[in-house]
């Protein structure tokens, strides 16, 4: 058993990393997709190559990857993160989720599925890639553009959502006497009650840990607290998924985040190819020629249809064309949660295997073909302002304007205030959110209390920019790097380890590893963050296996003959340092900066290859 386990395992890693790093590498494709054809491979019971025996273990690594993949979510989707997200992201994937799901029960009617297989699989079409939308992101420097804060918000309520139909269709299935309207208040209760008992809890604890065992210790406990919580959400008939999700949502307000997060990364990534693989397993290739019309009906709708309704909707939250369009053009895939629903919907009986697998060669299409119109839409989104009529986007930024300036300045506040009702309902809710603040605040001595998400009613806003561990501008203050003048942005905050340091002075030394929180437009903020990840060149860098110990011994003609130390400056010309000296079978240990060097020394060196070899050489160039 042991044996197969392994087998399986090494299979699977092995699989999906050489079809990651193909895809990736050759054809700058996401990793995502190199998992799935990995997980392909290993579904054909061809010779000479890797099969995986057992589906049990692959199934279990699929599991635990989906509840490392969510917490790992929930670290960066944090509380603060959820508040500040407002209502415009809410509506619109509440509007967007429930017209896809509508649609997509048509089409599948249509193509002759019925029933709740039809229900799944429109669950399964209604939710986009949260890991693919990041990863294209990331690769094209847009992360901290303006219109991201507001795609990830809607990805935030997708998932939200997803976990929600989830448990629905769970319960709805199993036949659970738990019905729909009851459903709401017992999730909503359970969620207040873990968030509310982590966040007293578990920033003590946490903090507890670090100091007492450092990374080693966190990291276990951290995941040991994700799967504990996964546990007993399942046992509660909720998905383990929420569970694993809420938790790194409280953990996501610990000082030590970004601890957790690097050391979380690697064993994420890891069962999270698991997962992908597991899916890609599940695939027949022979699906395509049997389900083409199944699968090219899911392929419009989510191509064709997720934009459409996106650009709407976001058009009509006030999000303006440019950014309406940019956004829009992220949500064409299928995601990770959207095989969390349909491997349910299998293990349940609901799905088919043939159905199964024409979800997964829609996922694999639709993935492939997003780097591709994320491109072309940007593009566009670059050009729509000349190419539609200019009373439109005029009206369109009107409009836009009037949305932000409603939502910020709260005209509703008046209508509150006229009634003695409402204002003292008002009192009591701000004097429980003041307590329960500053109990919250400390248990966790959170330095920066303001959120960050909220979109300033302009074209610059603020957003976070982190400096590179060996980046060139560290070392340097602010008025030498001249940040203002050279990208129009003003720094309004340092944050460095656990301080914070709130309208720095042109004095202040940037230093690696700092966080700048950065007011100004997207394009100066996007050319900020790229001059800060440009690392330091230095020519006298090198690794330690570089470096060695060696003799060198001084003739009558070698210029440090006759010098002290000090006087010879290896140190300082020659980045080596004089560890001993032999003398007459003498050892000399740790000399001094005033010992004198004699003819016939033999110098003990500590230095790089190159500058010993130039030391030696020296009395060669004096003569």
């Amino acid at each position: 058993m042991h044996n197969i386990f392994i087998q399986d395992l090494s299979a699977i890693l092995l699989s999906g990393g050489i079809f990651g790093w193909i895809f990736k590498k050759f054809f700058k494709l996401p990793l995502l997709l190199g998992y799935i054809f990995g997980g392909v491979l290993l579904s054909l019971p061809i010779a000479y190559t890797p099969y995986v025996v057992s589906k049990e273990s692959a199934s279990t690594l699929a599991e635990l990857g989906v509840l490392l993949l969510m917490f790992s979510m929930g670290l960066h989707f944090g509380v603060r993160k959820i508040a500040s997200i407002g209502f415009a992201p809410i509506l619109v994937s509440i509007i967007q989720i429930i017209l896809m799901w509508f649609t997509a029960t048509q089409i599948c009617q249509f193509v002759g599925i019925t029933g709740f297989e039809a229900i799944f699989i429109g669950s399964v079409l209604s939710v986009a890639s949260t890991a693919v939308i990041i990863k294209i992101l990331e690769d094209r420097h847009l992360k901290s553009a303006r219109f991201a804060d507001k795609l990830m918000a809607v990805l935030l309520v997708e998932d939200s959502l997803a976990i929600f139909m989830i448990i629905w269709l769970s319960t709805s299935v199993t036949g659970s006497d738990i019905a729909l309207l009851e459903l709401i208040p017992i999730f909503i209760s359970s969620i207040l009650l873990w968030w509310l008992l982590g966040t007293l809890l578990l920033p003590r604890i946490i903090n507890s840990a670090f100091h007492t065992g450092k990374e080693e210790l966190l990291v276990i406990l951290s995941t040991g607290l994700a799967l504990g919580l996964a546990f007993l959400s399942a046992s509660w008939n909720f998905s383990s998924a929420l569970g694993a999700f809420i938790m790194g949502s409280i953990l996501s307000e610990c000082r030590e985040l970004r601890i957790i997060e690097n050391i979380i990364e690697p064993v994420k990534n890891i069962f999270a190819l698991v997962f992908f693989v597991s899916i890609g397993f599940l695939f027949s290739p022979s699906i395509i020629l049997e389900k083409w019309q199944v699968i090219l009906s899911f392929v419009s709708l989510i191509i064709i249809g997720k934009f459409s309704f996106n650009l709407i909707l976001n058009l009509c939250a006030g999000s303006g064309v440019k950014d309406s369009i940019r956004t829009s053009a992220f949500m064409g895939q299928i995601g990770e949660l959207s095989f969390v629903i349909a491997q349910m919907g299998v293990g349940l009986g609901v799905i088919d295997n043939d159905n199964f697998s024409a979800i997964v060669a829609t996922a694999i299409i639709t993935i492939l073909v997003t780097p591709f119109t994320v491109k072309s839409m940007l593009a566009l989104a670059d050009k729509a302002e000349n190419l539609l009529p200019s009373k439109f986007c005029k009206f369109m930024e009107s409009y836009s304007q009037a949305v932000i300036n409603f939502s910020i300045e709260n005209k509703m506040l008046p209508f509150y205030q006229k009634y003695s009702l409402f204002r003292g309902i008002n009192y009591l809710i701000d004097n429980t959110k003041s307590r329960l603040k500053k109990n919250y605040m400390l248990m966790t001595a959170k330095n920066v209390t303001s959120t960050l998400d909220r979109l300033a009613p302009w074209d610059e806003y603020l957003v976070p920019v982190h400096i590179a561990a060996n980046a060139n501008i560290s070392g340097k203050t602010l008025i030498e790097l001249n940040l203002r003048e050279k990208f129009t942005v003003n720094v309004v905050a340092i944050s460095r380890d656990k301080r914070t340091i709130i309208a720095p002075k042109a004095t202040e030394i940037l230093q690696s590893n700092d966080t700048l929180l950065v007011y100004g437009n997207e394009k100066s903020i996007t050319e900020l963050e790229q001059f800060c990840s440009i690392e330091r060149i230095d020519e006298n860098m090198i690794s330690l296996d570089q470096c060695i110990l060696a003799g060198i011994r001084l003739n009558k003609e070698h210029p440090f003959v006759n010098k002290t130390i000090l006087e010879a400056a290896i140190r300082p010309n020659y980045n080596c340092i004089v560890l001993a000296i032999n003398r007459n079978n003498v050892r000399i240990k740790n000399p001094i900066s005033t010992f004198v060097f004699y003819e016939n020394d033999e110098l003990f060196i500590f230095g790089s290859r190159s500058s010993l070899e130039k030391i030696r050489e020296l009395h060669k160039t004096v003569s």
